[in-house]
């Protein structure tokens, strides 16, 4: 009986479903606190103007005990890194704005005074990944996040056909994920801009 192959293109080809997610395909869903005044204009744009950033991750550590000479190991709590996106920048500034609002509510840049309740400066933010038709895959809430560091934007006069860019970096409390199924990639945007601050307590 012969040997069956594993080197079958054909097999190989029916295996990448699909074929294959693709990294550039996916949207950012940004929400913002009510007291950021531009934040339904940011929101709306960072659909289309968050160029990129990543399904995130999370680690579970392990609990390590000593027994006879040997490890044993058990597990024990998760941990979730910082989460960031990088934003292209137009004329209006609105998403820039908005996150410097955002961080200034949290910490002012002169009085070091800000908000204390996390629920005045948290917000939920979602990620989704679509295939090559548009059609949602997999969506990510990212839970109770807030920006940690906005990076400088790099000016220069001989920095030409080239498009303004900065990452936010977040730190969030955790995220929840689900296949999208049969949502649209219109019907998740509004579900995370039009909700609000409400997302908060999903």
């Amino acid at each position: 009986m012969a040997e069956r192959s594993i080197f079958n293109v054909d097999q190989f080809k029916a295996a990448m479903v699909g074929g294959g997610a693709r990294a550039n395909q996916f949207f950012v869903g940004l929400n913002f606190p009510s007291y950021v005044s531009v934040g339904a204009a940011a929101a709306t744009q960072g659909a289309f103007l968050c160029s990129a950033t990543s399904l995130p991750g999370s680690v579970v550590n392990p609990t390590i005990v000593q027994y006879r000479g040997r490890e044993v190991k058990f597990a024990g709590e998760r941990t979730f890194a910082p989460w960031s996106v990088t934003v292209m920048n137009d004329v209006s500034f609105n998403i820039r704005n908005a996150m410097e609002s955002w961080m200034a509510g949290m910490n002012g840049l002169v009085d070091n005074t800000g908000r204390t309740n996390p629920r005045d400066y948290q917000a939920n933010l979602a990620v989704t990944q679509l295939d090559r038709n548009n059609n949602p895959l997999k969506f990510y809430t990212i839970h109770s996040a807030f920006p940690v560091d906005m990076s400088d934007i790099a000016l220069s006069y001989g920095d030409n056909d080239t498009i303004e860019t900065y990452t936010v970096t977040f730190q969030y409390q955790h995220y929840t994920t689900a296949l999208s199924g049969a949502l649209s990639a219109g019907s998740i945007v509004n579900n995370v801009i039009g909700a609000g601050r409400g997302l908060f307590s999903t």
